[in-house]
Order: C-alpha cells, then structure tokens, then sequence
C-alpha cells in the first residue's frame, strides 16, 4: 500500500489552466531566450486544454500514421537477425566450411558493427530528418542480407555481417525516438512491447518458423535452402524500407498528413511528458550530467548482463533445442511455439507493468521467471521423458526478452534532455552490443549440447541484473521523495501535487527540471 501511494504522489495534472498567466509567461521567456526548438515553437498553445476525449482522438490519428512503421521496421531487425540462427540448421556451416567458433564469431561480428555505428548515428538522428534517414537505413540493410546469400566461405560471411550491423546500429534508437516523439510516457511500456514484439510475432506467423520449415522442401542444385532464406527476408526488407522513406513523417511538426491544428494538439498532448519533441542543438552540459549521473550507469551495467544472456540464448536457441531430441524439421515447428510464448511475454509483462505502474518490479519478477527456467536447464538430466518438460523450462528462461522492451520503456520515461537522451541511448546501445558480442561466446563447442557452463553464467548475470533493478528504483524513489518534500506547490495533506508544464518543451533534463519532472519505474 506504501508503494502505491508512491506511485500516486508523482502523478501530473494533465490539463493546462488557461488562466495561469505566469506559467504562460515563462514560456513565452523561454521562447525569447531561444530554449524551445524553434520548429516546435511554431505550434505551441499551452492555453490548449487535452481532455480525454481529444487525447483519447489524437491518440488514434498517431496510431494509424506511426504504428505500422514501428511494428514492421523492427519486425524486419528481428527477422534479417533471426536468419542466422535458422540457416544454422538449415547446411549452412557445412557449404561455407565453417569449423570451432566461426559460427559463433558469425553471431559476434554483427554487434562489432553494431557498436562502431552506435555513436554516430544516435547524433546523426539527433540531426537529420528521421523518416527518411531510417528510411534509407532499412533500405541498405535489407540489400546486404541478400548480399549472405552470395557468400561462400568464412570471410565473406564476416563481411557481410559486419555490414549488416553497422546499419542496423540506427533502427532501435530510432525507434525509441518514434515513440518518444509521439507518444505521452504512460503509454510507452505498451508501445515499446508493441514493436519488441514482432520478433515473437515473426516466429508466430511463420515468418521465419514456417518460412525455414518450408525451405527445408527445396530441392535445387543450384540454391542452398539457407541462401533462397536470405534472398526472401532482404528483399522484403527492401520494400519495407522503401515504404518508410516515402511515407513515415520526420516529425509531427513535417508531417503532410496533418493540418496545423492537428500538429499543435500532437504535441501539446505531449505536454505532460516533460521530455520535449526535439531539438538539434548539442549540449555539453547534458552531456556531462549524462557521464555523472548513476541512474545511466545502472541502465548500462543492466543492458550488457541482460543481453549476455539473450543473444546467446537467441544465437543458439536451434541447437539448445534440437539438442533435447528433437529433429531439425520438428526445432522449426517449435519455433512456432516459441514465438507464441514470446508473444504472451512482451505484452503480457508491458500490460501488468502499465497496470501496476510498478515497472522495476515487474522486470525483477519477470527476470526471476527466467532464472527457474535457466537452473532446470542446467540441473536435469536430458532423456525422450524429461525433453517436453527440458523444451518449457527453455520457454521459461526466454522470459529474459522482456528485460530488453521493460527496461527501454524505463529509459525512455526517465532520461529527459535531447543531448542528454542522445548520449544515454548511445550508451545503451554500445553496451547493448558489447552484451550481444559476448553473448554466443559463452556458448563453447566443447560444452554442446548441454552447455552447463553458459547456463551457470547466465544464473550469475540474473542474480546481479536483480540487483540493479532494485538500486535503480531506490535512486528513483529517493529523487521523488526530495522533489516533493522541497516542491512549494504539495498538498501537505494529502500528499498530491499540481506540477504546472510551463517548461515542457525548454529541453531541461531530468535532473535539471526539479520543479516538474517525476520519475515513473
């Protein structure tokens, strides 16, 4: 009960009084001083009142302009990605002679690139307009995943691998700015887990499952079964990224969908956010607060022993699971299966997250599901009696996928500031990527099948990601509990505030807007 009246306290008025002048004249100062990005300035009316009508109305405009791009964009990442797991069983290590670790360097290399990319692109989305730079981004990627196809030795696959990351590098923090740039931040668990789904979705709809399986029925002495698998998911990638550039807004404040009227309620609906919509201009400042503060470090030391453990279990997730008995033709089925599970997983962790507005211990919960799953896998012996239970228990350590789509939403909610968001964002990415690299490496040749000694690290990397998630909602809780105490305007009764949004869009971060931004976990 204490922690719900927590959550309570911090919550915002979300209706600006038209009658308070002094807030309306700070944001005309604002304005002057030039603190508000100056495309954004032109649609601003804080005198405008977001019911929950109108939110509810341009809630579903948003839906129908931005959604499609987020769902099939990163359900193109988790397909181009998943190929390689699926051609894993599909010959692909014998027609291109790979032999010891190559397969898993293969896993590895992409992140190299992943990571090289990182710190340039997050300041490049920070620059240029996004839906043409993403556009152009899913354009390139998809033509070097056709690119696999031609390869035909271990170095020809390093290349293009490598490739593939250096341009994916842009597609999630470019998404997380899509969904920062639209949507208020109650609604971002929901959103995130929306797109994150999509690489369960693509295992459900065959997309990759059934898409492999089918494969698996050709015969041709001139294709591979794994090269006709690359040429199929890089030119749908094509045309995915094509729609993006001509279709997907820049901005809401570039969008020829929308009339001027719409624009300005777009983003006055975004009020409350307190995160602003965009702003190119670099800030030092936010850029040594960002370095300083523990909150981010606790985001990067959680990101790299989260994907440790879900690249390595997404790397191999084939051979674990043929490695419990099952034929090649039955693991892709199964991965029909796995995708429904996963499915169940990102939205079924986002929804009791928003339910709850407990998002820290939801993560805790879900990444304690994951680590029961993991020390079945490591303890029980394998035999044709205990594979069904050996295949759920596998079901159950993949509970750590929602670790990626929780703790994104949290970072999206927490880190205001546009330089400082762009450096956190890169940050988490390049960790991301380090995760990701290290991930398959823990999974040695000479440990197959079992591979008892990736699964007691994982047990380790759990207990520690457990760890931080609560030192992250304690730091949170601190902040909140300081910022009421000190804040003129609390209801000492009652324990409630009336934060007015009169900097909203002054580009301030989270820890400079002490006056009206609270901490949501």
């Amino acid at each position: 009960m204490a922690d719900l009246r927590e959550k309570q306290e911090v919550s915002h008025h979300e209706e600006i009084d038209p009658d308070q002048d002094v807030d309306l004249d700070k944001e005309k100062l604002d304005l002057s001083h030039g603190k508000i990005d100056a495309e954004t300035a032109k649609y601003l009316d804080p005198s405008l009142v977001i019911d929950d009508t109108l939110n509810r109305e341009i809630k579903r405009k948003v839906d129908k302009r931005i959604m499609p791009f987020l769902l099939l964009i990163y359900f193109c990442q988790t397909f181009d990605k998943g190929t390689l797991a699926f051609s894993s069983i599909m010959g692909i290590q014998a027609d291109t002679h790979l032999v010891g670790q190559q397969y898993s360097t293969l896993g590895t290399i992409l992140y190299v690139g992943y990571m090289i990319g990182e710190l340039p692109v997050n300041r490049i989305i920070q620059k240029v307009p996004l839906g043409k730079f993403l556009g152009i981004l899913v354009i390139i990627w998809g033509v070097i995943v056709c690119m696999h196809a031609v390869c035909k030795s271990f170095p020809g696959l390093m290349a293009v691998r490598f490739l593939l990351g250096l341009f994916e590098s842009g597609v999630q923090p470019s998404l997380m700015t899509l969904t920062t740039m639209y949507y208020r931040r109650v609604e971002h668990p929901s959103i995130i887990s929306y797109w994150y789904g999509m690489q369960g979705l693509q295992y459900v709809l065959c997309v990759a499952g059934l898409l492999a399986y089918s494969l698996t029925f050709l015969q041709s002495p001139h294709v591979y079964t794994w090269q006709a698998l690359y040429i199929i998911v890089g030119g749908f990638t094509v045309v995915v990224g094509i729609a993006t550039l001509i279709f997907l807004p820049d901005s809401p404040m570039k969008a020829k969908c929308w009339s001027d009227r719409e624009k300005t309620e777009i983003i006055e609906r975004l009020r409350v956010n307190e995160l602003g919509v965009q702003d190119s201009r670099w800030k030092w400042e936010q850029v040594r607060e960002a370095a300083a503060d523990p909150v981010v470090w606790c985001f990067l030391l959680m990101q790299i022993a989260g994907f440790i453990i879900v690249n390595g279990l997404a790397t191999f997730s084939n051979i674990i699971v043929k490695g419990l008995g099952f034929s090649v033709r039955q693991t892709q089925l199964l991965n029909l299966a796995q995708g429904g599970f996963s499915m169940i997983i990102f939205f079924g962790t986002a929804w009791v997250a928003r339910w709850t507005n407990q998002t820290c211990l939801v993560l805790i919960g879900t990444m304690a599901i994951a680590l029961a799953g993991t020390v079945v896998l490591l303890v029980v012996p394998v035999s044709a009696k205990t594979a069904p239970g050996m295949l759920l228990a596998f079901y159950f350590a993949n509970f750590v996928i929602a670790a990626g789509s929780l703790t994104y939403s949290i970072v999206t909610r927490n880190i205001a500031g546009q330089t400082k968001r762009t450096c956190v964002t890169a940050m988490l990415f390049v960790t991301y990527g380090a995760g990701c690299i290290i991930g398959p490496q823990v999974f040695r040749s000479t440990d197959a099948p079992r591979y008892r000694i990736a699964f007691a690290t994982h047990i380790g990397l759990y207990a520690f990601f457990i760890m931080l998630t609560a030192v992250l909602r304690f730091i949170f809780m601190r902040r909140n509990h300081i910022r009421r105490r000190d804040h003129e305007g609390a209801n000492q009764a009652t324990g409630s505030e009336a934060i007015s949004h009169d900097q909203a869009f002054a580009d301030l971060t989270d820890l400079q807007n002490t006056k009206a931004f609270r901490y949501v976990y």
